[in-house]
């Protein structure tokens, strides 16, 4: 019977106040809180949510928000007091805020959060929070308590106005505090305020959980917590971040005093980092190299957040399902591929396999960023011979069980381009034990469409695979470089690439190669046929432009400058079966004028490195090879004209 008066009272004092009677029977009474800014006849009338134990999310809000289109003018004071148990934590979401907004930096109708507090607040606490605007307004839409209560007190003038603002609503549940209670061990105060280890042996769990200092309420400013995870050998170590909200930059990650951050570390002398985290989000999980990892928060002077709530685990090492791996372009484009336990020792007598298949008409891209293997003592840097060495091996025909390329030793190795669709990279450790330093290697992988070439517009042929046809047009850009497949690392085999280049009308096109490294002249110091070469031709269609010899080998760029004799020109690159050379970068230049009797081919005898004994200049062949040149490209532009 006294609980039923005292929620009609409640009701009564509330007016049209909507309580959840059926579902938390809420006490209330008047005058438990008296402030002294608040008017001295009358304290504060109170609405109480009490844990029952009850799972779930439940609603509250402001007077009148269902029965009105406005809160009520001159409240006085209501408090309500969210009390969970002793082992609970409050949790409050807004989800919809419209109160009057400040007025001089002031908020007239306001709601205050007690959120540091136990059972019952009085005249000497101290809010954390004071609110008043809409929900963009919010440092937050959802808040937690410290301890078993959060406390809201709701005020408004009473000065009559033009009142829009419909109040609050949100919901409020009751969380088992043990959730947020780390599995780590906190190392001694006296060493670190925020520092914690986790060993794993027999006697402990192989999974647990970490939060930031104070989770799941905001964390302090000028935080540094250090969490230590060492796992057995032969074990990793894993991590998941649930929750993730660190105030700062959200755009980019930098080390200042405004950004908060998390840093993980293979290891435990925070020298090798593999993770650099910031902002809001997902992240994906996270593994270690070895079995030791260092996780670093720090906090700066921001208005803090959340922090993050994180998972950890211990897993044993299957080195044969992380060597042997097929990767596809529909599940992984791009990534990353190491060595077992890189950066570390990796162990002995092991074969690793990594198949890899894109999509037809498109290349396998691999790039390696780290290379250190143990050499043996026979081993000599000079005759590079890796048989029987730990080796990295590159396949890139299929059905052929040969190495293309072979490396060993601790010399980066270029980057390297598939011929087709597929390619397999093979890692060998020998018998022998004791890898000494060797740390193993580290190659980056991507499945490529543009054959690795970045400038042009690319040409795709029947069901839309791509071609490595690159064209270069004068109204689009003047000035511009262009490469051969893959550069700067060795071309591919068996490719043949073609760039037009279109000038407007009246312009010629200046083409220079530098870093010029396209395969072998032959005995007779002849360009072309089975060896791979460039050539330059002002004709649409196939065919040799007599005009224009071939180059091949090794040239310095100023042997390589070629301009057009008309507005259209087009430039080809043929490579055969070797995987030896670099190819060129390559620079074209649109612009007007031409002289007619400079010749746009060097002599044999420049092309061979040796100056001609004759004082006349360019040979009579050459001069006339170029005329002819010119006549034929007139006449076949005038007849396409």
């Amino acid at each position: 019977m006294e609980m039923t008066e005292n929620v009609l009272q409640t009701l009564f004092l509330l007016q049209t106040f909507f309580l959840s009677v059926d579902l938390i029977g809420p006490n209330a009474e008047r005058g438990c809180l008296s402030f002294d800014e608040h008017a001295k006849q009358r304290g504060c009338d109170c609405v109480v949510y009490q844990s029952t134990g009850q799972r779930g999310a439940l609603t509250f809000h402001s007077p009148n928000y269902n029965t009105a289109p406005n809160y009520p003018r001159g409240i006085v004071c209501i408090l309500l007091s969210f009390i969970g148990d002793m082992n609970e934590t409050v949790e409050i979401t807004f989800i919809d805020f419209n109160l009057r907004p400040k007025e001089n930096n002031t908020c007239k109708d306001f709601l205050k959060l007690y959120l540091d507090e136990q059972a019952a607040v009085n005249e000497n606490s101290v809010h954390e929070y004071e609110l008043c605007g809409d929900k963009s307004s919010l440092p937050q839409k959802t808040f937690y308590s410290r301890g078993r209560s959060i406390h809201l007190e709701f005020h408004t003038e009473s000065v009559v106005i033009s009142n829009p603002y419909k109040g609050f609503i949100g919901k409020y549940s009751f969380i088992d505090s043990s959730e947020f209670q780390t599995t780590m061990t906190r190392v001694s105060r006296d060493v670190s305020p925020c520092s914690y280890i986790d060993r794993h042996s027999n006697d402990t769990h192989s999974k647990g959980r970490f939060f930031s200092p104070s989770y799941p309420q905001n964390y302090p400013s000028w935080s540094d917590c250090s969490y230590q995870f060492f796992g057995r050998p032969g074990e990793v170590v894993k991590l998941t971040f649930q929750v993730l909200q660190l105030a700062g930059n959200t755009t980019s990650c930098n080390k200042d005093q405004y950004q908060d951050y998390i840093e993980v570390y293979d290891g435990v002398n925070n020298t090798e980092r593999i993770a650099f985290i910031c902002g809001n989000g997902g992240v994906p999980s996270i593994r270690s190299r070895t079995n030791y990892l260092t996780v670093h928060f720090h906090s700066g002077q921001n208005i803090n957040m959340k922090g993050f709530a994180a998972t950890y685990e211990y897993l044993i090492i299957d080195i044969a399902a992380e060597c042997n791996k097929n990767i596809t372009q529909a599940s992984s484009p791009e990534g990353t591929i190491c060595s077992p336990r890189y950066s570390h020792p990796y162990p002995a007598d092991i074969t690793c396999t990594y198949d890899f298949y894109a999509n037809p008409g498109e290349r396998v891209q691999i790039k390696f960023t780290h290379f250190n293997l143990h050499k043996s003592k026979i081993y000599s840097e000079v005759n590079g011979d890796c048989k029987l060495e730990d080796s990295v091996s590159i396949f890139i025909y299929e059905d052929y069980d040969e190495a293309t390329a072979m490396f060993c030793g601790d010399t980066l190795p270029l980057q390297f381009m598939s011929a087709n669709n597929w390619m397999r990279v093979r890692f060998v450790s020998n018998p022998s034990p004791g890898k000494g330093q060797a740390s193993g290697f580290e190659f980056q992988y991507k499945f490529r469409k543009d054959f690795g070439i970045t400038t042009g517009l690319q040409s795709f042929g029947d069901r839309n695979r791509p071609l490595c046809h690159f064209t270069y047009n004068s109204k689009i850009q003047k000035v511009g470089n262009f490469t051969s497949p893959n550069y700067p690392g060795v071309y591919p085999s068996v490719t043949n690439c073609q760039y037009v280049f279109r000038a407007e009308r009246g312009e010629r096109v200046t083409i220079t190669m530098d870093n010029f490294d396209v395969g072998l002249r032959s005995e007779t110091n002849v360009c072309g046929g089975q060896n791979d070469h460039v050539t330059f031709t002002c004709y649409s269609h196939e065919g040799p432009d007599k005009g224009f010899q071939p180059i091949c080998g090794v040239m310095q760029s100023l042997l390589t400058k070629r301009v057009s004799d008309g507005e259209y020109f087009r430039v080809l690159m043929t490579s055969n079966d070797n995987y030896e050379h670099t190819g060129f970068l390559g620079r074209y230049e649109f612009g007007k004028g031409y002289n007619v009797f400079a010749p746009t081919t060097p002599s044999p005898e420049t092309l061979s490195g040796r100056e001609s004994s004759s004082p006349r200049g360019p040979s009579l062949d050459v001069i006339s090879a170029t005329l002819l040149g010119l006549l034929v490209c007139f006449y076949m532009n005038t007849a396409m004209s």
